[in-house]
């Protein structure tokens, strides 16, 4: 019998949600912009979604968290690539610094389960956080690949002004509620966070929980 290189003894579901919290809200920003394969809700690992319930637990009750994308379908993830290629060979004069943007900030697409996609897993999400003025600022839009995109731009930026301030003191609402529920940050994305995919097992020394993962309707139903 092959052993099995992941942590978790039974394959957790994906689940919507949409319904977990009032506090949880979900945007699902590439079906909205019409990207191949994207569905009109966003889906995470159960493991996932109980901890997203912690980390929102921790976050006074005046705030609540905005889901643009969690689980991602192997389609999805080649159209984002094949486009985000296409940007950055426009953008960049260098095919190697376009190729080493493109590895930076997008993952290939594969349908491997041992060696997925982190958003394929369902062990990935990408969120922000709003108040009943709108989405807080965080310094750039999502899915902006910039400097200052970078989960710890504004801690190490020096001589800030108070509306960099702010945006500092935002970033650290959130990253601190993700972070004590268990997630990984990940640096080049302030938005992005892990649990139990490959990237969080290589920065916690463990093995992974989840492989990649195709949706199931069925499983999808349950609830927390």
């Amino acid at each position: 019998m092959a052993q099995n290189p992941f942590s978790n003894e039974y394959e957790e579901a994906l689940i919507s949600v949409s319904n977990i919290s009032d506090r949880i809200k979900v945007l699902p920003y590439y079906y909205l912009h019409h990207i191949p394969g994207a569905r009109n809700d966003c889906y995470l690992r159960e493991g996932v979604a109980e901890r997203l319930l912690k980390a929102i637990s921790s976050i006074p009750s005046t705030y609540h968290m905005v889901i643009l994308d969690g689980w991602r379908s192997f389609q999805t993830q080649q159209a984002l690539y094949e486009a985000y290629q296409k940007a950055f060979r426009i953008k960049y004069t260098s095919e190697q610094t376009a190729a080493e943007q493109l590895i930076r900030f997008v993952a290939a697409p594969s349908k491997d389960p041992h060696h997925p996609a982190p958003h394929y897993t369902g062990g990935a999400v990408d969120l922000t956080l709003a108040n009943e003025n709108g989405w807080l600022n965080m310094g750039t839009d999502f899915d902006e690949f910039t400097e200052q995109a970078r989960s710890l731009f504004y801690e190490k930026k020096k001589d800030l002004t108070l509306e960099e301030k702010k945006i500092r003191d935002n970033r650290r609402l959130l990253r601190k509620a993700m972070l004590k529920a268990g997630f990984r940050s990940n640096p080049d994305e302030w938005w992005h966070f892990d649990y139990g995919n490959a990237l969080w097992a290589k920065e916690n020394h463990t093995v992974a929980k989840y492989p990649g993962i195709e949706l199931d309707v069925n499983k999808g139903r349950k609830t927390i």
